[in-house]
């Protein structure tokens, strides 16, 4: 099983890293200057110099071979060409069009490999009024409503990016469904998912108190609206 990952920062190097953990080859395509941004987040780094790792990039970016190609440059764009006709699965995370405009429309990318697999990430899908806005975990998190909830005096993010973890997670359970579907039809199909749908698909019966009941969600901290007890508790020697 042979994975190309075009994708950078979170979202999708996290779906191809979870293919890879399950088994897959994933060769990870990166710009030739700079490569994946995540490789200059920190600190904290790994080593020193022109040697030192993001730990942010360690984090999403495990059992990965590593290219760079500029796909501006024809000789790089027939590099990929060749390596998409042998692929069962690509990964990308572009604003909409952009792939398409560098001479990778999905249409072109099934005539070299009509059983290749395209999993495309957005901030807030792929069409509709905001299908070109570029996404961030924290902006997703907002407008779908999540930082509402944890926190105690203010809206809060939550303490990881959640919206470009479950964007990756529901992206690589996609890319397998697809799999599983090409071996009865012997064709790829395009796999999509969204920061924003995957955090909104997560709110559970925080989203039912709303959406059934008509009880707008606020702030609960560590505690929660219908369960008791629930919670962070002081004791004499430590939070519990």
């Amino acid at each position: 099983m042979l994975v190309l990952d075009l994708s950078r920062a979170l979202a999708g190097p996290q779906a191809a890293m979870m293919l890879g953990d399950m088994g897959a080859r994933v060769i990870k395509v990166e710009t030739p200057v700079g490569g994946d941004d995540s490789r200059g987040w920190g600190p904290p780094f790994l080593g020193d110099g022109d040697n030192r790792e993001s730990t942010y990039f360690m984090a999403a970016n495990r059992n990965k071979e590593s290219i760079t190609l500029n796909l501006k440059d024809e000789a790089d764009s027939e590099i990929l060409a060749q390596l998409i006709s042998r692929a069962d699965v690509l990964i990308e995370n572009f604003r909409v069009g952009v792939l398409a405009r560098l001479g990778f429309s999905v249409e072109r990318m099934h005539e070299l490999n009509p059983g290749l697999v395209v999993l495309a990430i957005t901030g807030f899908g792929h069409d509709g009024p905001e299908a070109h806005r570029a996404g961030y975990d924290q902006i997703a998190q907002g407008e779908a409503g999540l930082m509402s909830v944890p926190g105690i005096n203010e809206p809060t993010k939550v303490g990881v990016p959640i919206a470009d973890l479950l964007a990756g997670m529901n992206g690589a359970f996609g890319a397998v469904t697809a799999l599983v579907e090409r071996e009865q039809t012997g064709k790829g199909r395009v796999v999509r998912t969204s920061l924003i749908a995957s955090v909104v698909g997560i709110h559970a019966f925080q989203g039912t108190r709303w959406t059934i009941a008509g009880e707008l969600p606020g702030l609960s901290g560590s505690h929660h609206p219908s369960i008791a007890p629930y919670g962070l508790f002081y004791t004499a020697t430590a939070p519990i």
